[in-house]
This record gives C-alpha cells, structure tokens and sequence, in this order.
C-alpha cells in the first residue's frame, strides 16, 4: 500500500485532491495502529503528510515534532513497564546528539534545494520504505 500511495498521490495532486479531516484522521488512526506494534514506520507518515498537502519544511517539521512525540511516549511506557535501563537511555542519548548537527545540514539544503526535487526524495524515501516492508515480509 506504501509503495502505491506515491504514483496514487501524484495522480490527485494532479487533479487538485487533497486528503480532507476525516480522510486524515482514518489514516492516522490506521498510522498510529503501525507505530504502537513495529519499527521503521516514518515512511508511513511521510507518506500521510505528504498526500495531507504538506510540503517541503512543513512535511520535515511536522514529522519531526510527530516523532518526537511518538518517542517519548514509548519511552514512558517502556520504562513504566521497566525495559528501558540505563544503557538504552545513555545509547539513545548518544545517538541524538550524533544527529543533532544534521538537523541544521539538512534545513541548509532543504533551503537550497527546489521544492520539487525535495518532493522526489520524499517519495524516494516512501517508495524504499515500502520495498523494505515487503522483503522483511519475504524474508519471515
């Protein structure tokens, strides 16, 4: 479904269709379903913003601040339950501070870079997010 969500919103791009509130809610019900039992679905809300008419940095923020979100929220839960030591925290702390300077490299280029060529990594990234899905899916 991920894979054909990208030639499926290119085609309603064209024709002026946007996903509306309730469309948005079903899919971010569905979304949130994915997230709450696996890993590796930030493909999936590229994908939902993108076909919400997000673009650009707004697309980028949105996920972040989801995500962000999102995290925190399995921290807690994971950490009430008592599965997060301090080993996850010091390994996650590390990585976030790894990939916090690539936050400013990416809004450099993002602001350097056409808003269509920015939409084609996007579906880049959804189509090999899909085609990831599907050999795991093979491979089990």
């Amino acid at each position: 479904m991920m894979v054909a969500s990208v030639p499926l919103r290119r085609i309603m791009h064209r024709r002026g269709f946007r996903l509306g509130r309730p469309g948005l809610v079903a899919a971010a019900c569905g979304w949130g379903v994915v997230v709450g039992g696996t890993t590796g679905s930030g493909a999936m809300l590229l994908a939902l913003l993108m076909a919400a008419g997000l673009e650009g940095a707004a697309v980028i923020a949105t996920d972040a601040a989801i995500s962000i979100a999102t995290g925190l929220i399995k921290v807690g839960v994971f950490g009430i339950a008592g599965a997060v030591s301090a080993r996850v925290i010091a390994v996650a702390v590390l990585i976030g501070i790894a990939a916090f300077p690539g936050a400013f490299l990416a809004k450099a280029l993002l602001n350097r870079m056409p808003l269509s060529v920015h939409t084609a990594i996007l579906d880049a990234v959804v189509l090999l997010g899909g085609a990831l899905m599907i050999a795991g899916a093979a491979r089990a």
